[in-house]
């Protein structure tokens, strides 16, 4: 069992959110992002949903990822489309380059899969170490859920073969703030299971207050928040998800 995005969770992934497949964060990251000039960074960059587009339209974005397998497909689709980006496999808890980024993202709430309440802190520091002086973060947080029911099976067919996605069992850590899911790949072909992984999945929630006081302790200055991807529109009761602008100092 594993936190770890594996080669069989990298293929369902690539499946579920191809590379240019509709994704509601990226135009507004892309706003945010003009008249950024200098370089990006992008942890957990994964396959790449994000990061192509980004270069596409012209900004200097490396992306940064933990799964060797995730950042295999992220290369696939960068020579499919002749970029040539930086791409480290790297902890995000760890990793700094000092002040060598104008700007770091990380859409899709990605930060919330760090593992222990412990780990973010850790990250923010690093991110702002990275930063410029002046430079920005923008980072998404999913609000609180408590859903714990499973979910139906997923699946997708390519021929000849079958992918299927069980969540097994949700549980909800109260005290930390915590789901835990146990999800299970399956890849079949003419009726036979040929690969199969078993991912135990966390994800690390908190609230409005806590994440700014986290940002304001790792050294940030600016913290501002909007909702579900529109400018200037604040958190409510609807929020599907928050996305938190912050800035290292001068």
């Amino acid at each position: 069992m594993s936190w770890d995005y594996g080669r069989l969770v990298a293929e369902v992934y690539e499946l579920d959110k191809p590379v240019g497949s509709s994704f509601p964060g990226l135009e507004y990251y892309t706003r945010q992002l003009a008249g950024v000039t200098g370089r990006i960074l992008e942890p957990a960059t994964g396959t790449g949903r994000v990061l192509v587009p980004l270069l596409e339209a012209g900004f200097a974005v490396e992306g940064l990822d933990s799964s060797p397998d995730m950042l295999a497909v992220c290369r696939e689709h960068c020579r499919d489309r002749g970029l040539d980006p930086v791409l480290r496999e790297a902890d995000m808890t760890v990793f700094a380059d000092p002040a060598a980024y104008q700007a770091i993202i990380i859409p899709a709430a990605s930060i919330m899969l760090l593992g222990g309440r412990d780990e973010v802190p850790r990250a923010l520091t690093a991110f702002r170490e990275s930063l410029v002086p002046g430079g920005r973060l923008i980072l998404d947080v999913e609000p609180p859920s408590l859903i714990t029911e499973p979910a139906p099976v997923r699946y997708w067919q390519r021929d000849p073969y079958l992918w299927t996605l069980q969540v097994m069992h949700t549980a909800y850590d109260r005290a930390a703030n915590q789901a835990t899911s146990f999800l299970r790949y399956e890849k079949w072909r003419d009726g036979g299971l040929v690969a199969t992984e078993l991912q135990r999945f966390r994800l690390q929630y908190w609230s409005l207050p806590e994440f700014g006081h986290l940002l304001t302790d790792a050294g940030f200055t600016g913290i501002s928040v909007t909702a579900n991807y529109h400018d200037g529109r604040q958190p409510g009761p609807d929020s599907r998800v928050w996305t938190f602008h912050a800035v290292r100092p001068r």
